[in-house]
């Protein structure tokens, strides 16, 4: 149990990273997702302003066309600074109206968008020479004012005519041949995208944390569940112990009592139970026995027909091959024998069948034809004290502490053993321990 909740504990803080991480990462992807239909929303709104600004706008150029003929032949008779070129011309007629747009088109989402409209290169084809030197010319532009710019539309266009212009005071009195190229665009921006994105992405992050906190919570109280039950278990633990320690005085008064007893067929039973009564309380506390005999073939005939006394309505069929014996002392074959065969009694065999090998290996195989173990119950029918819950073994006598003597007893010896259902009924149990000197 402990450490299953070492691995959980282990198991716990990983999984709920890697579900932070996706919970990051889904909410990272749905703030671009969402930016990106802002984005996308408004920069719909801004080409149907810049479509009606259009509609306007064609006056306004071929003003500016206008203003740059004449201001050229003023530079032909007296040259001019860039800072006047710039000065000269405005749109100022544009203004109000690309307002009352941006107005109109955002008043229901909430949007906050700054649009603006120049001419960035003016290039006089005739004369060679760009006629928009240093800024740009705004064409029209919001009250809010473009800081990080996103570019909706740009364009180039020609303008190609011969003109006849008459003006004294420019001294022009001629056919003049106008060519120019013009390069303009039109940018926008989201003002308040920061806070229609957070506004949109906070419910996925309160849902997001409150999915962690659930989960949390739910951990912390599995891991006090689990505290609580292994709380139970140890001192469950500890009462055994106790009644097995208080019975070593009874046991004792009965070895006395006994003695008086004349009938020899008597004292042997009683004998007999109390030696078993004793091999119980003392597989309980663990007791190793280091100087027991090393068991041998007369042990293993004597024992099994002791057992077959005891059991005459149940058919046991040993078959062994006993070739040598050089670790296996005769008290922990016994445990094994005995808690084996009981168990299987206890469970419904009628048959058991006993394949034992002794040689460079010892091989003990158990099989019974009782009513088996359940499949989800295997891993654990060898700790201690624990039984298997069904129906069936409400009116079976136990401790629970059988097959754990007989796992204990296996690993003292650094060897294997395996469980498996028979096809049928029954089970099989093969333990494998290492022979050498």
């Amino acid at each position: 149990m402990r450490i299953k909740k070492k691995y959980y504990s282990f198991l716990f803080p990983l999984v709920l990273l890697v579900l932070i991480i996706l919970q990051v990462y889904y909410i990272y992807n749905s703030y671009r997702l969402i930016e990106k239909d802002l984005i996308a929303s408004s920069k719909e709104i801004t080409t149907k302003i810049m479509d009606e600004m259009d509609e306007e706008n064609d006056t306004s150029k071929e003003q500016l066309l206008q203003y740059f003929k004449y201001n050229l032949h003023k530079q032909l008779i007296k040259p001019q600074s860039n800072q006047e070129n710039k000065t000269n011309f405005s749109f100022t007629s544009l203004k109000p109206k690309i307002d009352s747009l941006v107005n109109s088109y955002t008043k229901e989402n909430n949007f906050e968008i700054a649009i603006r409209s120049e001419i960035y290169s003016l290039y006089d084809d005739i004369n060679k020479k760009e006629l928009i030197l240093n800024n740009s010319l705004i064409v029209y532009e919001s009250k809010n004012k473009i800081t990080n710019p996103i570019n909706v539309n740009q364009s180039v266009w020609t303008t190609d005519n011969i003109v006849e212009e008459k003006n004294t005071n420019l001294s022009i009195n001629n056919k003049q041949h106008y060519k120019y190229k013009v390069e303009s665009r039109v940018d926008f921006e989201l003002l308040n995208i920061k806070f229609l994105l957070f506004k949109k992405i906070i419910p996925l992050i309160i849902v997001s944390l409150l999915i962690v906190s659930i989960i949390v919570y739910l951990y912390w109280k599995s891991i006090q569940n689990l505290e609580k039950q292994e709380n139970k278990i140890k001192q469950l633990h500890l009462t055994i112990d106790s009644i097995a320690h208080e019975l070593n005085t009874p046991i004792t008064t009965i070895k006395f009592a006994i003695q008086t007893i004349q009938e020899t067929e008597k004292k042997k039973i009683i004998n007999r139970q109390l030696s078993r009564l004793e091999n119980t309380i003392e597989s309980i506390f663990e007791k190793n026995i280091e100087e027991e005999q090393l068991v041998n073939k007369k042990i293993i005939d004597d024992l099994f027909k002791e057992i077959k006394q005891q059991h005459p309505e149940v058919l046991i069929i040993l078959n062994l091959d006993f070739q040598q014996n050089n670790s296996l002392n005769s008290y922990d074959f016994r445990l094994i024998v005995q808690n084996l065969i009981e168990n299987s009694i206890k469970y419904g065999a009628t048959k058991i069948q006993l394949n034992f090998e002794f040689n460079n290996i010892i091989k003990l195989l158990f099989s019974d034809n009782g009513i088996g173990i359940p499949e989800k119950d295997i891993p654990f029918v060898f700790y201690k004290y624990y039984r298997v819950n069904r129906e069936i073994n409400i009116n079976v006598n136990g401790l629970g502490i059988g097959l754990y003597i007989v796992k204990t007893t296996t690993n003292k010896y650094n060897g294997i053993i395996r469980l498996d259902n028979n096809k049928e009924n029954g089970v099989n149990f093969l333990i494998e321990l290492p022979n050498e000197k």
